[in-house]
């Protein structure tokens, strides 16, 4: 389970006027009568910032059993879209509502529960299977395929949790995407980039394939459509600041390890972010690499993708 991201500071704790120090910019205010340095907190990504919050939520909520996309962040699952609200299971069914920024659920199965000294959460494959049940099967698969990467569990036991609750509501939707989740994609870009390359109606490519290039070495390369030896790679910004070499370094070496495949293969196809929140792009590229064209796109799902990414 990830810690807090940030030190968090009680108000109860003495010796610190509070509102002071968030009026010189000292602290940020997490949430109620919750703190947090502002130095650490202003240099945390969105999705730390949310973590921080649900951290501070459970600081002062002991009680909550966190679900959904809250238990997602807590085990390191990796999460799609903006995170405006903490997720908890309401203690009565009559108390399922948005309260402030804490969306209550009710859920009318029993789940499996795991308390640790921070947080009480739901169990991880409780957690997908929740995901999988009430949101878009892109950030059900994105959790699945993380938790099958990082965790003891496989596609038979997330079906299995799903297949097991009495609550119909759901079932249906979860099915595809846990029966689907795979371990091998590295990161949830590049399980977004296989999601959007099937409902565009391309071949289905293999993936974390080895390609021996024109210069002797064996590069693994993100996508491999064997059938037509067209390599594909999702061109997250990661890759470029890695092993902590300058980004001008990392940008030539991956020049010339391009260099060496394209010499090897039939086509060579590369996409970034910008390409899943605009589907038509990446369609343009697979085409102009050749990668064959197999069903018609799923133009519905792609949108509703770009919608919340």
């Amino acid at each position: 389970m990830r810690p807090c991201p940030v030190p968090l500071i009680r108000r109860t704790e003495d010796g610190i006027r509070f509102d002071h120090a968030v009026r010189k910019g000292e602290l940020r205010r997490v949430r109620s009568g919750v703190y947090t340095p502002a130095d650490g907190w202003d240099r945390l990504p969105p999705w730390d910032r949310y973590l921080a919050r649900v951290h501070a939520f459970a600081l002062k909520s002991s009680q909550a059993v966190l679900t959904h996309e809250s238990a997602a962040a807590l085990w390191a699952l990796p999460l799609v879209g903006a995170q405006p609200h903490i997720h908890a299971i309401a203690p009565r069914s009559g108390d399922a509502r948005l309260t402030g920024d804490v969306q209550w659920h009710h859920l009318v199965d029993s789940v499996e529960v795991v308390t640790t000294p921070g947080a009480t959460v739901t169990a991880p494959a409780d957690t997908v299977v929740n995901l999988a049940r009430c949101r878009h099967p892109a950030v059900a698969r994105v959790a699945a395929d993380a938790l099958l990467r990082i965790g003891d569990c496989s596609p038979d036991l997330l079906m299995h949790t799903n297949e097991a609750r009495h609550s119909k509501r759901g079932r249906a939707a979860a099915r595809w995407p846990l029966s689907t989740a795979t371990p091998v994609p590295e990161s949830a870009f590049e399980t977004l980039s296989l999601l959007a390359i099937e409902w565009l109606g391309f071949e289905v490519p293999e993936l974390q394939v080895s390609i021996r290039g024109a210069d002797g070495t064996d590069y693994r390369v993100d996508c491999f459509w064997r059938s037509s030896g067209i390599v594909g790679e999702a061109d997250g910004r990661s890759k470029y600041v890695m092993n902590e070499q300058p980004p001008e370094h990392a940008v030539w070496e991956e020049k010339l390890r391009e260099d060496a495949l394209r010499r090897n293969v039939a086509g060579f196809a590369r996409w970034t972010w910008h390409a899943l929140r605009y589907p038509a792009k990446l369609q343009e590229i697979l085409r102009a690499a050749g990668v064959p064209e197999v069903r018609a796109p799923q133009w519905e799902l792609l949108r509703t993708l770009a919608a919340i990414l």
